[in-house]
């Protein structure tokens, strides 16, 4: 089944995790909105997935998957603070093991 996953840092405060995962839905619509597996999600499936990564897993996220969206903070200093995956089919170890994002 089609997710849009959404990776936040788990060392960003849980408010700008919140903000990220909104700001991050928009950017993936405007950026992937025109992608077949994107139209299929949004069509058929609409399933979202928030998970809470640490720096290693994010930049593994930014290095090894394509059709992604970052996005970042500027309220501090601009830091990457999460990333919106384009739904596909399968998905690398890094998301499938991944946290769940829970509020704290």
């Amino acid at each position: 089944m089609l997710k849009l996953y959404i990776a936040v840092l788990d060392t960003v405060d849980s408010g700008h995790q919140i903000l990220s995962v909104a700001h991050g839905t928009l950017m993936a619509h405007l950026k992937f909105k025109d992608v077949p597996e994107y139209k299929e999600w949004i069509s058929n499936s609409f399933r979202k997935c928030i998970i809470k990564v640490n720096q290693k897993e994010f930049n593994k996220i930014k290095e090894d998957i394509p059709e992604i969206t970052i996005v970042t903070e500027g309220a501090l200093d601009n830091q990457e603070i999460a990333i919106a995956i384009c739904p596909r089919e399968d998905y690398p170890n890094v998301i499938k093991f991944a946290k769940l994002f829970k509020y704290e």
